[in-house]
């Protein structure tokens, strides 16, 4: 997060990125449940709960044996840095990325991003999809201590300037377990 002064009647600006391995189940498992809350899944008739389960059922069971898909949101109490953002995540591709987001591994170094998508409707942000293993070798390793997602951000100054900001994000990988399993 990064702050400065203030806009609107606002203390100070906040700019806060969130990122998640939405390749990893209980991630997936996360959102469908806040998507059932959120729809009143317990309150729903056996029907409507069938259609839900058929609609959610993608997420839950997502294909992820050969990539790792980082999801990214990003809010902010600037709206016009919002709009930038939402602009940039919208208009954004894998090709123009690849110099500016990275997962980095312990033993690989930077790996690189392999497909982009933008946000959707969906609210799990953007997604960034990288590689499981480069040359055999996985992305993580269960004796590894932690991998970093680093996003290297354009901004946009009021003044007309421009600059970046690095969104570097370490994970620490003995906390990524379930059910005893590492899970990315």
């Amino acid at each position: 997060m990064g702050s400065g002064s203030g806009v609107q009647g606002e203390k100070e600006i906040f700019n806060k990125f969130t990122v998640r391995f939405f390749s990893a189940l209980p991630i997936r498992e996360a959102y469908v449940r806040m998507m059932q809350i959120v729809n009143k899944y317990d309150e729903m008739i056996p029907e409507q709960r069938v259609e839900f389960d058929t609609r959610f059922k993608r997420a839950l069971n997502l294909d992820v044996k050969d990539r790792v898909i980082v999801a990214l949101e990003f809010a902010s109490n600037d709206p016009e840095a919002i709009r930038e953002m939402k602009h940039f995540l919208e208009i954004s591709k894998a090709e123009t990325l690849k110099q500016n987001v990275y997962l980095i591994s312990q033993h690989l170094g930077r790996v690189e991003l392999r497909e982009y998508f933008p946000p959707s409707s969906d609210g799990t942000g953007a997604k960034f999809i990288f590689p499981r293993s480069v040359n055999g070798k996985e992305l993580i390793e269960p004796g590894d201590k932690e991998v970093r997602f680093e996003f290297n951000v354009p901004l946009v100054d009021r003044r007309g300037g421009g600059s970046s900001q690095k969104v570097l994000i370490a994970f620490k990988v003995p906390q990524m377990s379930y059910k005893g399993e590492l899970s990315f």
